[in-house]
């Protein structure tokens, strides 16, 4: 589905945007009161549309009279750690589609740093390009646009991007697990090929009765776990597992043969 927000696209971003004279006035009287019932009071007495950020949590406890938009907005989002931006964009005025439908680009949109975006479309051989740190509101009533078109201006409440995730210490039953693996390996290095192969079959086996996701999220692990090896640990372990997995598939190529031809001399 082709979305106008790809035609005319992000005409202004701003965290703390100016707002027209006759813009209404905002009154709230709040108690604790949750994030989605407040923006949608805000939206409701101003006569907009505001996107909330589902990653957005919070209460707001306020009592405002007579409040410009922007005093509302700044209000119910720093005291949440929060922040908003305005989005204004052109859309079909017949368009079927609606903002909920375009929320998720519209939170994409407003969470992208704002640079720079150019946009060109083939069909009509037609593009336009939007920079940053434009040095006042633009005026969009003066930017025309093909007809049918209308300039559609929605704000956005927006979580911040969740912090790095930091190494977390290992717990006893991690390093417990970990040094008793790390004998296992030492002891299934002292054992015979015939030996191993029973207790990684053992060890297959009892994978195979968990669940789907269980298996690919441990498997997963292990090849990130890679990964964490220092560079020359790890492309000689990779040039050990190459050479193990060209071995084994030899080895069952030659037993397939073997199979085959036995099966025939029957």
């Amino acid at each position: 589905m082709r979305v106008v927000v790809c035609a005319i696209i992000l005409c202004f971003l701003a965290t703390s945007a100016a707002l027209a004279a006759d813009a209404p006035k905002i009154n709230l009287s709040a108690n604790a009161l949750t994030l989605k019932d407040a923006t949608d009071e805000v939206a409701k007495q101003a006569g907009i549309s505001i996107v909330l950020d589902p990653k957005a949590k919070g209460t707001v406890t306020a009592s405002l009279n007579g409040a410009e938009l922007g005093q509302v907005l700044d209000v119910i989002t720093k005291s949440n750690s929060l922040t908003w931006k305005k989005l204004q964009f052109a859309r079909k005025e017949d368009s079927k589609v609606t903002l909920d439908q375009l929320k998720s680009g519209i939170l994409a949109l407003a969470s992208m740093p704002i640079m720079g975006l150019a946009v060109e479309d083939p069909a009509t051989k037609t593009s336009a390009v939007f920079a940053k740190d434009i040095p006042s509101t633009p005026d969009t009533s003066k930017v025309g646009l093909p007809e049918g078109y209308m300039w559609t201006t929605v704000y956005v409440v927006l979580a911040p991007e969740a912090p790095a995730a930091t190494a977390s210490k290992p717990t006893d039953k991690v390093r417990n697990l970990a040094q008793s693996q790390a004998q296992a390996v030492t002891d299934l290095a002292g054992m015979n090929s015939n030996d191993r192969r029973q207790i990684y079959t053992d060890q297959w086996t009892a994978a195979m009765r968990l669940t789907p996701e269980a298996r690919q999220a441990m498997l997963h692990d292990q090849m990130s776990a890679i990964s964490s090896l220092d560079p020359q640990s790890r492309g000689q372990l990779l040039r050990d597992m190459s050479t193990a997995m060209r071995g084994s598939v030899g080895a069952t190529i030659r037993q397939s043969h073997g199979n085959n031809r036995g099966g025939r001399g029957n």
